[in-house]
């Protein structure tokens, strides 16, 4: 979805765009949505700590009745896309029926799966359910790079047939979900994304998204120097990337990158819109604006029990919006680069719509 276009072509969003930094309590649309359905995941990432969850006692994940009627109320608010990510969303049994509902309901559903679970049943129901955009955790052209990522071997034999099963069948109906890897950029496997970018052109993949990995853990961290290397091959990626890394953009970036620090000032999008038009819930049912922000923000309560017609008023909400709007962001802000993009184009849309 097209966060730009959509603002253009309807004014009363372009009016809420602006509005946000003057008035942060002024009404808003959620527009785009994160559910985890799970936290239960077959690979044991050393990028990522949430399978480790999923064996918590306490841990009880959104059944698929309470997922669909979380989508129908934010629809109400609303919503135009949904997400579905984990864990390891493929293992939910009622992972299909969920899928049917959000499209009924006439969302955009994109899917980040690890793509080992994805056998040629799968790739079916994945076609005919009309899902969007499926995007498979890739994170080297090697496999054995990748499965100490991943924490078990096979994984990337797994996910790579999982890939050639989607396009597979894309090509025999003559339509299907977007194919796309998304791919978490460490110190591990930095120098292998000149390799995986000819692998994925090859196979015709048709999005790549790089995201930084978000890690207390220096050893996983690149190093200043590696970000600058890695900018050299910027311009040869293009065609592919759908999103890049915002730490490209200045020798300063890199340095910042190398500690963790992916924000980037930007000239055209001052303030962050997510908790405008963002909303991250996780498989135990906690709301927040975003994803990164469920580390160290306050959850805006739990869709299970609270009225999803209240979120606009909700305290926790209201201080998140305003320390964005007056310029003072979360410490957790500064690790973020996820809503880069998605914030330039907002505010290019509004300031276009404001010049007609």
């Amino acid at each position: 979805m097209d966060l730009g276009r959509l603002i253009e072509e309807n004014p009363g969003l372009c009016r809420l765009a602006r509005r946000a930094r003057q008035d942060p309590d002024a009404p808003f649309t959620i527009l785009t949505a994160k559910i985890k359905l799970t936290w239960r995941c077959n690979l044991r990432c050393r990028v990522c700590a949430l399978w480790r969850l999923g064996g918590r006692p306490e841990s009880q994940a959104m059944s698929a009745a309470d997922i669909g009627a979380l989508l129908a109320g934010l629809v109400r608010l609303g919503l135009r896309k949904v997400h579905f990510s984990g864990g390891e969303p493929l293992l939910r049994e009622d992972f299909d029926e969920i899928v049917r509902r959000a499209v009924s309901l006439g969302l955009q559903v994109n899917l980040t799966t690890n793509g080992t679970l994805l056998d040629k049943d799968r790739a079916r129901t994945l076609v005919d359910s009309r899902i969007h955009t499926v995007a498979f955790s890739l994170d080297a052209a090697q496999a054995k790079k990748h499965d100490a990522l991943r924490g078990v071997e096979g994984a990337w034999g797994m996910t790579w047939k999982g890939i050639v099963r989607l396009q597979t069948r894309n090509q025999a109906k003559g339509r299907g979900p977007v194919v796309a890897v998304n791919t978490v950029v460490c110190r591990k496997n930095i120098e292998d994304m000149g390799a995986l970018f000819s692998l994925l052109k090859e196979r015709g993949i048709e999005s790549w998204r790089l995201l930084p990995v978000r890690t207390a853990d220096k050893k996983l961290r690149p190093t200043s120097d590696q970000w600058a290397r890695l900018k050299d091959q910027w311009s040869d990626w293009r065609p592919l990337l759908t999103r890049g890394l915002t730490v490209w953009r200045s020798p300063r970036q890199a340095r910042l990158a190398a500690k963790g620090r992916y924000a980037v000032p930007s000239p055209v999008a001052p303030t962050c819109l997510a908790p405008w038009f963002n909303l991250f819930i996780d498989a135990d049912g906690a709301a927040y604006p975003c994803c990164t922000g469920r580390q160290t923000m306050p959850a805006y309560g739990n869709v299970l029990s609270m009225n999803l017609d209240d979120l606009p008023s909700f305290l926790g909400g209201r201080e998140i919006r305003a320390s964005l709007a007056s310029g003072h962001p979360f410490e957790v802000c500064r690790t973020c680069d996820e809503f880069h993009l998605e914030n330039e184009a907002l505010e290019r849309a509004a300031r276009k719509t404001e010049e007609k």
